[in-house]
């Protein structure tokens, strides 16, 4: 039964399987020289850090490591949150506002993808929130 718009019916000369898309021809050796490819995973460190900019003092409010830019972000987002809900609602606006900008987050992903570190700063009356992620060196094996 063919329905208007199906795909098209390809021929291909021989038998071909998707596994074989990834292995070699059964009689070609390996180059011993050359490495599989590996998606490479980066890690990112993650930190919160609240600092009282009158006295120079710094309070630690945590520190994460992620697989990825968006877990990174996730966990941002995470510790914004937390640091919303004990604001005064005035202050917490733009906490919230960060929150639900998508646009903001794209942009965050692009910078955190790109290999550069991404900070948000939260001010309080007396109060900095500095929420950083950036990735961490590659070791080379």
């Amino acid at each position: 039964m063919k329905r208007p718009g199906s795909f098209r019916e390809t021929h291909v000369s021989e038998p071909f399987c998707h596994q074989d898309a990834h292995r070699p021809p059964r009689d070609v050796q390996a180059d011993p020289g050359l490495r599989p490819l590996v998606p490479a995973s980066r890690p990112y460190r993650c930190e919160a850090v609240a600092s009282t900019p009158d006295d120079g003092r710094t309070f630690p409010l945590g520190t994460h490591t992620a697989g990825s830019p968006r877990l990174a972000l996730r966990w941002l987002h995470l510790r914004v949150r937390h640091i919303g809900d004990q604001l005064d609602p005035p202050a917490a606006r733009p906490v919230l506002a960060w929150l639900h900008d998508d646009q903001a987050h794209e942009h965050a992903l692009a910078v955190l993808a790109s290999g550069t570190p991404y900070t948000h700063t939260v001010y309080d009356d007396a109060v900095r929130y500095l929420l950083t992620a950036r990735p961490t060196p590659r070791l080379r094996p």
